[in-house]
């Protein structure tokens, strides 16, 4: 993504900030110009919009710790449009990249049509660097017109400052994933932050606040503290950490892969050739996936909070893996298996949770467990052989859903990206982010 401002020396606006920063505004998204638009009354096209760079400057800033730190949120550039007409490019962060795309779109007033779709996945480093470059040269135009007092100017100090502040860099992007102002939240908002960094740390802590309401804060960490006191022992899966330098060893080698199901996928093979699982075996229980790994007594939680399905403890090397008991069988199934591959993959030092956000991070367990409990070799197998997506479910043990797709995708050889989400009976949902 870029924006290209070309500066007006005579701005027409009334404020300072708007007429200081009157441009021609182009915008391009992946290879394509999409501020391009067919003025509907003279029939002509332009591949740029005359607007002030200060509300989209604006609008930036305030939105910055969740655009680079969300995972929940999706945000509309035409939210800061302030009356002028631009495309309509929205942006969605999932915690290691940010999804940034344009449909056509129509205005009566003024009566001008954006023509071009496209999108583009960038890596949030990225994203960040860009959305810097374009901010401060609004900040540097401001400053070539004097005019140094404003509002984005104060809060991108506010910014910088958080940057360069470790704990105040941690807070900051633990509000923007839980969808707050990091400076302007409230006492109890704050609380419930610092509460949270408790149990969950470093990138597990944004992901923990991205799946959880924050009316749910407290209830969630309760659930943690108490569940694992109630299972003790009974919730140590001690084979994890004996295959966790396998697994990193197969990250390092395809550290450049940028999907999760990639990752996923590649990790599940891993997995299954270390642990010396066969996929045509099916596993019907948790309690059989967790003597995969050499827990001999695993057992659920008899308990669920909402904002969690399940939490990984990977502390002094005996991971322990809580999972809610309460639901349906297939997805208790599914969410266990989560649990192990978020362990196997990201191995946090404190807490890890597994939700029902899209992050990245969850996408890439919900790929593991799709081809551990249901190798895509096996079900296209079964399927040649006649079977019918209900009959390979149920041997599977897991959702007919999950099967569907998972043979759509390997049938089209265009893998993407697992999305679940629980329905009213608490099947697993499946569905695709990236066609």
């Amino acid at each position: 993504m870029k924006f290209s401002a070309e500066w007006l020396e005579e701005g027409v606006s009334a404020s300072p900030e708007l007429q200081a920063t009157d441009c021609f505004l182009q915008i391009c998204v992946g290879d394509r110009l999409v501020s391009r638009f067919v003025n509907n009354d003279t029939d002509r096209a332009h591949d740029r919009v005359v607007m002030p760079a200060y509300p989209l400057s604006e609008g930036f800033v305030r939105n910055w710790w969740s655009l680079i730190s969300g995972r929940t949120q999706s945000f509309c550039l035409r939210r800061f449009r302030e009356g002028f007409a631009l495309p309509d490019l929205r942006f969605k962060p999932d915690g290691r990249y940010i999804s940034i795309w344009t449909e056509p779109f129509e205005y009566h007033n003024p009566p001008v049509n954006f023509t071009k779709r496209s999108s583009e996945r960038v890596p949030i480093g990225m994203f960040e660097r860009d959305l810097t470059a374009f901010i401060v040269s609004v900040l540097d135009r401001l400053s070539e017109r004097s005019v140094s007092v404003n509002w984005v100017q104060e809060r991108w100090n506010a910014i910088c400052e958080s940057q360069e502040d470790p704990d105040e860099l941690a807070f900051c992007e633990a509000a923007g994933a839980l969808g707050i102002d990091p400076y302007s939240c409230t006492d109890e908002e704050a609380t419930l932050v610092e509460l949270s960094s408790e149990p969950f740390a470093e990138d597990a802590l944004p992901e923990f606040l991205a799946g959880c309401p924050l009316q749910n804060i407290r209830a969630a960490l309760d659930w943690v503290s108490e569940s694992e006191i109630a299972l003790g022992d009974r919730a140590i899966i001690p084979g994890l950490a004996e295959i966790v330098p396998e697994i990193r060893k197969c990250l390092t080698r395809n550290e450049n892969d940028e999907r999760a199901w990639e990752m996923g996928y590649r990790v599940a093979a891993t997995c299954r050739e270390k642990i010396g699982l066969s996929p045509m075996m099916p596993i019907r229980e948790p309690s059989e996936i967790a003597a995969l790994f050499g827990s001999g007594n695993f057992e659920l939680s008899r308990s669920r909070v909402s904002g969690l399905r399940a939490e990984v403890n990977g502390a002094e090397q005996r991971p322990r893996v809580v999972v809610s008991g309460l639901g349906h069988p297939r997805s208790i199934n599914f969410v266990t298996m989560r649990a192990i591959g978020d362990y196997l993959m990201y191995s946090s030092k404190g807490r890890a949770p597994v939700n029902d956000t899209y992050s990245y991070r969850q996408a890439v367990g919900r790929a593991f467990a799709a081809e551990m409990l249901a190798p895509a070799e096996v079900i296209m197998e079964m399927e040649n052989g006649g079977k019918s997506i209900e009959e390979i479910a149920a041997e599977r043990n897991v959702s007919e859903l999950t099967i569907a797709h998972h043979l759509q995708n390997h049938r089209a050889n265009q893998p993407v990206n697992w999305r679940e989400t629980p329905s009213i009976d608490e099947l697993p949902v499946i569905v695709w982010l990236e066609p």
